[in-house]
């Protein structure tokens, strides 16, 4: 901040939870492009320039993400991650949407660099989880996703950094500080997110219907987790006053 007047560095007085803080950086962002940065991983020293580059020379392009590598403790220890990091390059948007579904299991997508003019035509991260992955789907209706076949990310997975390593209280505890009535209900919560992104995106009629199709499919392709997290989960917090000391999220 004392060698750069463009650096602003800003303390919240609580804790907002993950997804609230995500929205409050973009909010405050004046730039055109926003790269946004977990404390536990490390990027490429050409990461920037590299993706700046690639992402100013396509105007139907929204976000550029890199190949990724996975560590634990250290990041000399970094695995390269090999299940799919993916890029979404079809013209149509619903085309996009379905690419991306299908195809992304870790959230890398969320690692890249990323316009400005897309993110606000979006409802950000909404706070319940995977809040990510329906921005990140809101996101690919409006443009396509470039990858560079280069490994410049490098992800933190360790306890505390990735929810897929946390039990069911960790992992709402890391969207809502305080847990209450609000966390309940969560898969149904998430559902009525993916409409909301659906009908807010600029898309023809018949391409609104065949989303909202793709959505619907989704839903009930979730029915289980809907019982088993959401009723669940409501019953454990009414009659015990807590939540089911489980994974939350099914096979990470």
């Amino acid at each position: 901040m004392q060698r750069d007047s463009c650096i602003v560095y800003e303390l919240q007085p609580v804790n907002l939870g993950a997804n609230p803080n995500y929205s409050y950086v973009v909010r405050r962002a004046h730039g055109e492009l926003l790269k946004c940065s977990a404390s536990s991983d490390w990027y490429a020293p050409t990461f920037l320039k590299r993706f700046k580059d690639e992402l100013l020379a396509f105007a139907d392009t929204v976000l550029v993400v890199p190949r990724s590598r996975l560590f634990q403790d250290s990041v000399s220890t970094a695995q390269d991650y090999t299940t799919n990091d993916i890029a979404v390059l079809d013209d149509a948007p619903v085309a996009r949407l379905m690419s991306l579904m299908y195809n992304m299991f870790l959230n890398n997508v969320m690692n890249g660099l990323i316009r400005m003019s897309a993110l606000r035509r979006t409802g950000l991260v909404e706070t319940y989880h995977d809040g990510d992955v329906v921005l990140t789907a809101h996101l690919a209706l409006l443009g396509k996703f470039r990858l560079i076949d280069e490994r410049l990310n490098y992800r933190g997975m360790e306890l505390g950094t990735a929810t897929s390593m946390l039990n069911r209280a960790g992992v709402l505890q890391h969207y809502y500080p305080k847990l209450s009535q609000s966390t309940l209900f969560q898969i149904t919560t998430c559902q009525t997110g993916w409409v909301r992104m659906v009908l807010a995106a600029p898309l023809t009629f018949g391409e609104r219907l065949r989303a909202l199709q793709f959505i619907a499919k989704r839903c009930y392709w979730e029915r289980k987790r809907f019982l088993d997290k959401d009723l669940r989960g409501a019953w454990y917090y009414f009659t015990r006053g807590s939540w089911p000391d489980r994974a939350f999220i099914d096979g990470g």
